[in-house]
């Protein structure tokens, strides 16, 4: 048969026209070779390391690495898959079997590995290197191969016509001449490293997204052009260019006060100094200082001069909340605006909602490169001027991580350590970074668990970490810091800031901060009580921070009835005055937004607003900025106001109250929930000049197991040993108070609490232990918890990976098992009953589409009104359900299932009712049975 002829009739892309399989793998080898021309030197230093070549050297190897990801394309299974194309291979003699090949089908990247071993141990390379590597090109779907996978592909191979085995080597050896690579050109390692291996799965992954985009890449091209490779280069160019992947230019350090509209505090100055001693890295700075700092501005400051010292490639800004990660998004696109220069740096918001967020929808619309390919729609025109954007190509969920700029929730960068879809994308992404990974304290042991093996992946690719809290235990810095390699060293004394090279401690001090002092009052439990004491303090702006949703919605109503306070009525009492921030961004909201119930103003003029995670997402977005607007920074602050609010306020947000109520919770979130109390410095209304935290809880018996339910919420020995230690106090002093009074907490021994409640704290303390112990092994078992986890064959612990996960979607198999425990929920959109249709609204204006294609403004639609659920047996319930047609076809919306407003679930005490309540959200009614 004509080699040569079959050669280029093998295919890789069906249609008319049709592409060839040399030419896609060409293109993918050209867009590797000019994503890491662009990237910054250390990144291409890392890739030459890895192999032990020089740097021009390792870009033609790993280029044709990630060409020959599709290898396993040249297969019978794969070739018979297209009728038209595979006509063509018989008439040239290529033949097979087509009842072997019809007895099962294989995926090409299985056959990927298999091939791609081969030709490596051809061309010399050591067995070990040439298997991982294999195996890792043969993962560019999204997952290695399991041992079944293996087995019934080799059985094909096992069944191929000799003439396969020649043409494949014909196809290595054109590829390699095209590409200008000297048969001579083999890594000088005999045994190759997990995250040199991850780094090659990851740019053929990304090359390949890119190469296989026919507006970028049109298909027909013939390979045996003279001129192919140099055109596949100008095509990867133009291409990249097009997406917004741009080289990185080094900026020349600047001072703290250059990019920031004031002075450094002794924080600031204290980490600016630290990180200018800097030579070599990658760095872990740890900065453990009181609430309200300006933690965030020293971690940017620290980004800044390690991205030019160290030539890191970008910043992602890691935030335990989807609300904690929309307030920081405006301060961090200003500050990377003030860097730019005149460039375009892109910006991505990483979480699930972010596509209601209106600055990231601003960047998203007025930065779009002309013609880039969406398969969801049209090409869209755009410009692609100097400042910040967001890219359409990043923006996909998958794609973000490779954004060179990102502020998002920590799950999208734990979800790299997972065995989800592409996780070593997302690792990849990280590479070489600035990780700013904020609220560390916030983690339970699970996530905690997560968070380590996430710490061990970013040195080792090379990346620097800012690891920020105010309130962390002893026990879990150890941890955190062992990840990183740093076991064993002595600190100064809290609050601190320090600096490790490695495992090596190279600077740290101990902040001179003035104290400050807190008084503490008891305070009623009992929320008509709670409310009268409250609306006597009155006037100011107060908060009052409680352990559940329930317990939220019934203080909110206790507080008295009032007229429903509309967003548009709020902007008109503000008469013009109101300040820049969260204000203009209500400003700028859509005419129809005014309409929605953003609070309720009381007969005596007191405004009340209620924050909480029932609502459904665009209303608690703008509640969010409705409270940061009233309670933040800018003005005009209103004479009398009470936010209650859950645990959605108790950190990251900017708030600021005259006087603070909480709920008894773990001493750690008590200080965090006191550092929104007089949290800037401005006047205070008579009778709020000393800053007061009430706590409710502290008198009498500790009956949080009762009727309270707080020991669902926390840990009944945490609880229990917060308790005791408050008991005899009437002041706070921050921050000398906050390290002692953490580690008496949650170093006390069970057998040391007074008579009356020991054996309660040891039961507990024993079940805490025990599940602690747990929650750390599920970590271990189902993160990549060691380095060489990469590739080892997936187990009966790997569940997000046996179930074939992608991380966009939701599966009730495993929604326990990825970034976050606790109780089983589900995403779910209320909809209205009018007649035989569904609706978004209660007055049936908004149809809710189950069925047929959806369109772009439906589906926000639809995402805009999300609302997750947990109470039992709601998810259950609803998850044996498959989400409705429409749905399941949008990525976007394929996990989410519909909720009909006043439908029943049976429960244990009797039936449950959901409904929506506008000034609420979704409320849970208990209908007894009889």
């Amino acid at each position: 048969m004509d080699l040569e002829q079959a050669l280029v009739s093998l295919w890789a892309k069906a249609g008319t026209p049709w592409h060839p399989l040399l030419a896609h793998m060409l293109d993918t080898a050209a867009v590797a070779w000019e994503i890491l021309r662009r990237e910054p030197q250390r990144t291409r230093e890392l890739y030459a390391a890895d192999w032990g070549l020089d740097d021009e050297e390792a870009l033609r190897f790993v280029a044709f690495l990630a060409g020959l990801h599709d290898l396993g394309k040249a297969s019978a299974v794969f070739q018979a898959s297209w009728q038209e194309g595979a006509a063509r291979l018989r008439e040239l003699g290529l033949a097979w079997n087509q009842e072997v090949v019809g007895a099962g089908w294989v995926a090409h990247g299985v056959f990927t590995e298999l091939y791609a071993g081969e030709a490596l141990l051809q061309l010399g390379f050591p067995r070990r290197v040439a298997d991982k590597l294999a195996q890792g090109l043969g993962a560019h779907h999204g997952f290695v191969a399991n041992q079944k996978e293996r087995r019934a592909a080799m059985w094909h191979v096992q069944c191929e016509d000799r003439n396969w085995k020649s043409v494949r080597q014909l196809l290595v050896s054109r590829f390699l001449h095209t590409l200008e690579m000297p048969t001579t050109l083999k890594p000088s390692v005999n045994e190759v490293s997990p995250p040199a291996i991850l780094r090659v799965m990851a740019i053929a992954s990304f090359a390949d997204w890119i190469a296989s985009d026919p507006q970028l890449f049109p298909l027909g091209r013939d390979p045996r052009a003279p001129d192919y490779w140099r055109s596949a280069l100008a095509l990867a160019q133009e291409a990249l260019n097009r997406v917004g992947w741009r080289a990185r230019t080094p900026r020349a350090p600047q001072s703290f006060d250059r990019l920031f509209p004031f002075p450094p505090n002794p924080l600031q100055q204290a980490v600016s100094f630290l990180v200018s001693q800097v030579n070599d890295g990658p760095v872990l700075l740890l900065i453990e200082a009181p609430m309200g700092l300006g933690k965030t501005e020293a971690a940017l400051h620290a980004f800044h001069l390690l991205r030019e010292k160290l030539a890191h490639r970008g910043l992602y800004l890691a935030l335990p909340t989807q609300a904690t990660a929309n307030g920081l998004f405006p301060r961090v696109k200003g500050f990377l605006e003030n860097l730019a220069e005149g460039e375009r740096w892109e910006l991505q918001l990483q979480h699930g909602t972010a596509v209601l967020n209106p600055l990231y929808q601003d960047l998203c619309e007025r930065v779009k490169p002309a013609g880039v390919y969406d398969p969801d729609g049209e090409p869209q025109a755009g410009n692609d001027s100097g400042g910040v954007g967001a890219s359409a190509w990043f923006s996909a969920r998958k794609r973000a991580m490779l954004s060179g700029h990102g502020v998002g929730t920590v799950d999208q960068a734990l979800l790299g350590v997972l065995k989800v879809k592409h996780h070593f994308i997302r690792l990849w992404g990280l590479m070489n970074r600035v990780v700013v990974l904020d609220e560390v304290h916030a983690y339970d042991t699970y996530t905690s668990g997560l968070l380590r093996a996430l710490l061990l992946w970013l040195r080792s690719l090379g990346s620097s970490v800012v690891l920020m809290t105010a309130t962390l235990p002893q026990a879990k810095r150890q941890e955190l810091l062992a990840a990183w390699g740093a076991e064993g060293v002595n600190l100064p004394a809290y609050p601190r800031v320090a600096v490790f090279a490695g495992e090596k401690l190279l600077g740290a001090h101990t902040l001179p901060l003035q104290s400050r002092t807190l008084n503490i009052e008891d305070a009623p439990v009992e929320v008509s009580r709670l409310a009268q004491l409250l609306t006597a303090r009155l006037p100011g702006a107060l908060g009052a921070i409680v352990n559940t949703v329930d317990r939220a919605q019934a203080l909110y109503l206790a507080l008295g009835e009032g007229e429903p306070l509309q967003l548009g009525k709020l902007l008109e009492s503000a008469n013009g005055n109101a300040g820049g921030g969260p204000w203009a961004e209500l400003r700028s909201l859509p005419e129809q937004k005014g309409s929605f119930v953003v609070g309720k103003r009381l007969p005596d003029g007191t405004l009340v607003f209620l924050l909480h995670a029932r609502f459904p997402a665009e209303e608690r977005s703008l509640r969010e900025t409705v409270v940061l607007a009233l309670f933040g920074k800018h003005g005009p602050r209103p004479e009398r106001a009470i936010l209650v609010a859950t645990q959605v306020a108790e950190q990251s947000l900017d708030l600021d109250f005259d006087l603070l109520y909480s709920d008894l919770a773990p001493i750690d979130l008590l200080f965090q929930r006191a550092g929104r109390l007089h949290r800037h410095h401005r006047e205070r209304p008579e009778g709020h000049r000393a800053p007061t935290l009430l706590v409710g809880g502290l008198k009498g018996e500790p009956d949080f197991g009762g009727e309270l339910f707080w020991n669902r919420v926390y840990e009944d020995y945490v609880l229990l040993s917060t308790w005791l230690s408050l008991q005899a106090r009437r002041q706070l002093h921050l921050p000398d108070d906050l390290e002692p009074l953490l580690e008496e907490v949650y170093e006390r021994d069970p057998s040391r609490f007074p008579d009356a409640h020991r054996d309660r704290a040891e039961s507990s303390h024993k079940e805490l232990v025990e599940r602690w112990r747990q929650e750390s092994k599920t970590a271990e078992n189902l993160a990549l918890s060691s380095l060489e986890k990469l590739l080892r064959q997936y187990d009966a612990t790997d569940l997000a990976a046996a179930f074939g996960l992608d991380d966009e979607a939701e599966d009730a198999r495993t929604q326990r098992f990825l970034t976050r425990l606790g109780d089983v929920s589900v995403p779910v959109v209320p909809l209205y009953r009018r007649g035989d249709g569904l609706f978004l609204d209660a007055m049936g204006q908004q149809p809710a589409r189950l069925r047929g294609n959806l369109t772009k403004e439906e589906t926000l639609a639809l995402w805009s009104r999300v609302v997750r659920i947990s109470r039992p047996p709601i998810p259950q319930v609803l998850l044996q359900e498959d989400p409705p047609p429409a749905w399941q076809a949008s990525a976007v919306l394929r996990g989410l299932r519909p909720l009909e407003v006043g439908q029943e679930f049976p429960g244990a005490r009797g039936r449950i009712t959901v409904s929506l309540d506008p000034e609420l959200g979704v409320v849970y009614k208990i209908v007894k049975s009889r």
